[in-house]
C-alpha cells in the first residue's frame, strides 16, 4: 500500500532529523544554526527534535500498524465517532495535516533563509498534501470505516 510506505519514509525521516536535534540541539548536524531561531519560541531544536520525534516518527508508525491490522481500541471509538473510521485512518489523516501546518508555521517564523532548502520544505508539504489525499479516497475511507 503507497500510504503505508509514504509514512515509512515520513518516520524515518522523523527520527533521522528528531533523534539528530535531539542529539545537537544546536543544529550543526543538520548545517543549521541557533540565529534561525531568533524570532521563534524555541532558543534551540531540542523541541523540535521531540517534536519530529513524536509527530514524523511515533505518528506514522502507530499509523502504520493500524493500517496494517486494523485493530479495533473501543477506548479510540469515542475520538472517532465523528469520523466513522478506525483510528488508524485519523492517525494517518493527522500525519498529512500535521506535516502541512509544521511546514507552514515554520515558513511563518523562519522563511527559507539562506542555507536552508527550499526544495526540502516543498517536498514536506508534497508529501503531507499526499498522505492527506490518499487518506481521503473513497477506497482507503471504506477500508478504515468503523465497523460494529
Amino acid at each position: 500500500m503507497i500510504l503505508i510506505a509514504l509514512e515509512a519514509i515520513l518516520a524515518f525521516l522523523g527520527f533521522f532529523s528528531g533523534g539528530s536535534f535531539l542529539l545537537d540541539p544546536s543544529g550543526e548536524s543538520h548545517d543549521m544554526d541557533t540565529t534561525i531561531l531568533e524570532d521563534t519560541p524555541v532558543g534551540d531544536f531540542a523541541l523540535v527534535g521531540l517534536f519530529f520525534v513524536t509527530f514524523f516518527g511515533l505518528l506514522p508508525i502507530l499509523a502504520i500498524y493500524g493500517l496494517w491490522k486494523l485493530p479495533r481500541w473501543r477506548w479510540t471509538d469515542t475520538l472517532n465517532k465523528w469520523t466513522g473510521q478506525n483510528w488508524a485512518w485519523t492517525a494517518t489523516a493527522a500525519t498529512g495535516v500535521t506535516l502541512i501546518v509544521w511546514i507552514a508555521v515554520e515558513v511563518m517564523f523562519i522563511g527559507s533563509p539562506d542555507g536552508f532548502p527550499r526544495f526540502l520544505q516543498v517536498m514536506m508539504t508534497l508529501l503531507g498534501i499526499v498522505i492527506l489525499a490518499l487518506a481521503m479516497l473513497p477506497r482507503v475511507r471504506a477500508y478504515t470505516k468503523l465497523v460494529d
